[in-house]
């Protein structure tokens, strides 16, 4: 019996450590796969992150609606300039999501990151160019609204593209203080962030018509809207991405609401 014992220890052969080589190809997955779970985690945080933002954005103004009161009866910017002594009007865009409050700050620089509520914010809020003298009275006024991934804010803008979506869809709505206006959509342009196109308290006859000439020969397309220098303007800009630092700008003419 003790020998049977013997035989069977004696039968079972030593164990292998692994070769250098397994050890550290073993080690090197290992590495790997926590090295993609590390990333997995921290995209998702930043996915979270982001739509946690746009969630928080889209509430407030949500809110700032409520407050705004119905289009039909007219928009309360007594409320809205409780909230906001920057308010100068009111911008919607029927079948789409624009239906924000417009202010201007005293730089262009505020609004890019900040409610109108006040609170910080990736989409900001829409803003007229900050020298302009008499936002919505005067020849050009150049509204900014940012081009949000989640198709908030002037998002939406970039439908203007193809010429048949503007026929479609040819005006946007302006309240102001003042009233109610349609903003006939005239011109649409794809333009660099520097382009000379950024002009506003224009006052000379001469530089208007000038100024007429220069969007008609920039635009990509034109409506048939008739504008003259006697007309006032409103462009809205934002962010396009065809090449460096472009920009979409939407020419409207502002008339006395129907």
């Amino acid at each position: 019996m003790q020998s049977r014992g013997r035989n069977v220890i004696m039968d079972e052969a030593p164990k292998k450590k692994p070769s250098r080589g397994k050890r550290i190809r073993r080690t090197a997955r290992t590495i790997i796969i926590l090295c993609l779970v590390g990333i997995m985690l921290v995209s998702g945080w930043r996915v979270f992150t982001l739509l946690r933002g746009y969630w928080a954005d889209r509430s407030v103004y949500s809110k700032i609606a409520e407050a705004a009161g119905d289009l039909e009866t007219g928009i309360d910017f007594d409320a809205l300039s409780k909230i906001n002594p920057d308010v100068i009007g009111w911008l919607y865009y029927k079948d789409t999501i624009i239906n924000y409050p417009i202010v201007q700050g005293e730089n262009n620089e505020m609004y890019l990151s900040m409610l109108f509520d006040r609170t910080w914010g990736g989409c900001g809020t829409l803003f007229a160019d900050c020298i302009t003298e008499y936002p919505f009275r005067q020849f050009n006024t150049i509204v900014y609204g940012h081009h949000m991934k989640d198709g908030t804010m002037f998002a939406c803008l970039k439908e203007l593209r193809d010429p048949e979506y503007c026929a479609k869809n040819p005006k946007l709505k302006l309240t102001t203080p003042e009233g109610v206006f349609d903003l006939e959509i005239w011109a649409f342009l794809n333009e660099p962030a520097d382009s000379n196109i950024y002009l506003t308290n224009i006052t000379i006859e001469e530089e208007k018509q000038m100024y007429l000439d220069l969007i008609e020969s920039l635009a990509s397309y034109t409506t048939d809207v008739n504008v003259t220098t006697e007309d006032r303007l409103v462009m809205l800009s934002t962010c396009a991405y065809e090449f460096e630092d472009a920009r979409y700008i939407i020419v409207c003419k502002m008339v006395p609401a129907e």
